[in-house]
């Protein structure tokens, strides 16, 4: 279908026309941020568009830099070079045929399916990270100690009701005879949180996540523990320590570890001598009998920053690599916070210039430490550039680092370049929110945020830089490994 001049055009029909198709068709990066709710990026990170799509079915979009640019696609088609509003009706005529209909759907369903995707995995976050029965207490459930059982704590609720926990399964059910009142900490929220007569009309699962968020990790209150609370049975909440004598102790780069990082994750030597402030050496003996043969691993550590009780940064542990058997060892000593890796010249007036040192340009997060490194070669390995591995699943330990690592460094922009898989995709959602949030605070400085994910043939940042694997017929020799990890 086309518009001559004389034929009348059906604007209605062409703004229900779904508006990220028209977007991903001109090389912008789209992600679903809600029921009916899009984020759009152009190619060269001009223009971040909001996109809604009405209760009626019309689709509009508002540039979030520009207050001008707004509109529906006929708009959105003006503003990017196509003169008359005729043109753009012709142009977007395309997209009411069959083919070009079925791939705009299939997008908004893949876009649809990585928003459920990631908002599974916080719900997965919460049943893992909020022990149920210190949620409980806080909000003044009290244990009945004669009632309960090291298998099952029996609470009560102010109002007299009753329900019984299994600490082990972080799972509840109602003893008063509601057969549906049951679950974990979510279906708590819902049933005698948010729907708790004072608020009978709430108690949806988005209501509940919304609630959770502020419990989660380490940004969950101290628990009210009742006087006759067990201690045996008290959920110990994680102290950050400042680890920097046992990290100082540590070796430098050996042979071994270098050769690792470099034969087998193909890292360069200058980008070792680039960041290498913030690695070393985890030496792990191994003692020999029977069968097996002594000797030592050379693992490679990454430190890790996390904010203590004093809300100081300190070295809090530290990422573990090397060769394993049949993966690469992973391991972890100490608690999780963010590994940073600043370039050795980045406080250096002297290579950067005296306006630009310390001065910190754009900021990177990826998944792992050998991740950060290979964006960082990739890169250019830029003295203005911080890199930073938030070592796996983000936690609110990495997030807390993260917030101060920005208001000391204030990047102009923060890249959240994460692997290219569905975990890594659902990573970079929580994150943006995340900063998003953070943004909006006057303590912290303003900058953007943007995705940047591998090639579709990549995995993660280091599968495009590590050397090709040996071909099975070949068994190169390699460095003894602990075969665990991935």
């Amino acid at each position: 279908m086309s518009f001559h001049s004389n034929s009348a055009i059906d604007t209605e029909a062409l703004t229900r026309i779904p508006l990220p198709a028209i977007l991903a068709d001109h090389g912008y990066g789209i992600q679903q941020t809600g029921p009916g709710r899009y984020q759009a990026e152009s190619p060269d990170h001009a223009e971040r568009l909001s996109v809604s799509r009405l209760p009626d079915g019309k689709w509009l979009y508002r540039d979030q830099n520009h207050q001008d640019n707004k509109g529906n696609a006929i708009h959105f088609l003006q503003a990017h070079g196509v003169t008359g509003f005729r043109e753009a009706a012709n142009t977007l005529s395309a997209y009411t045929q069959p083919e070009k209909s079925a791939a705009a759907t299939a997008l908004l369903n893949d876009l649809d399916h990585r928003y459920q995707d990631a908002g599974r995995d916080e719900l997965q976050r919460f049943d893992t990270e909020i022990p149920l029965n210190r949620f409980v207490e806080a909000h003044g459930w009290t244990l009945d100690d004669k009632e309960s059982t090291r298998a099952w704590e029996k609470y009560r609720s102010p109002a007299g009701d009753a329900i019984v926990i299994s600490p082990n399964k972080n799972f509840y059910f109602h003893q008063q005879n509601k057969d549906q009142d049951k679950g974990g900490v979510i279906q708590f929220t819902q049933a005698h949180v948010l729907n708790n007569g004072l608020h009978p009309a709430k108690g949806s699962l988005g209501d509940a996540r919304k609630y959770l968020r502020d419990f989660s990790g380490d940004k969950r209150p101290e628990w009210k523990m009742p006087v006759q609370s067990r201690s045996a049975d008290v959920v110990k909440l994680p102290q950050i320590e400042d680890r920097k004598a046992e990290w100082k102790e540590l070796s430098p780069l050996s042979p071994k570890s270098i050769h690792y990082l470099t034969a087998q994750r193909g890292l360069e030597p200058e980008t070792l001598a680039a960041y290498g402030k913030s690695i070393r050496t985890d030496i792990h003996q191994i003692e020999s009998g029977g069968t097996r043969q002594g000797g030592e691993l050379h693992n490679v550590a990454f430190a890790h920053v996390a904010i203590d009780k004093d809300n100081k940064p300190v070295i809090a542990g530290w990422e573990k690599k090397g060769p394993g058997k049949e993966k690469s060892f992973n391991g972890f000593h100490g608690h999780r916070g963010i590994a940073v890796f600043k370039h050795k010249d980045f406080d250096n007036a002297g290579e950067r210039g005296q306006d630009d040192a310390g001065f910190c340009q754009k900021m990177i997060l990826c998944e792992s430490s050998i991740d950060a490194l290979s964006k960082a070669q990739m890169d250019g390995r830029h003295p203005g550039d911080v890199y930073v591995s938030i070592g796996g699943t983000p936690s609110a330990a990495a997030e807390k680092s993260l917030s101060a690592l920005i208001r000391k460094n204030e990047p102009q922009e923060v890249v959240l370049a994460f692997d290219n898989d569905d975990a890594g995709r659902g990573f970079a959602i929580h994150m943006e929110r995340y900063l998003a949030s953070e943004n909006l605070k006057f303590t912290m400085p303003h900058f953007t945020t943007r995705m940047e994910f591998p090639p579709k043939d990549f995995k993660d940042w280091n599968d495009m830089v590590k050397p090709k694997a040996p071909d099975r017929g070949h068994n190169p020799p390699r460095e003894v490994g602990i075969g665990i990890g991935g």
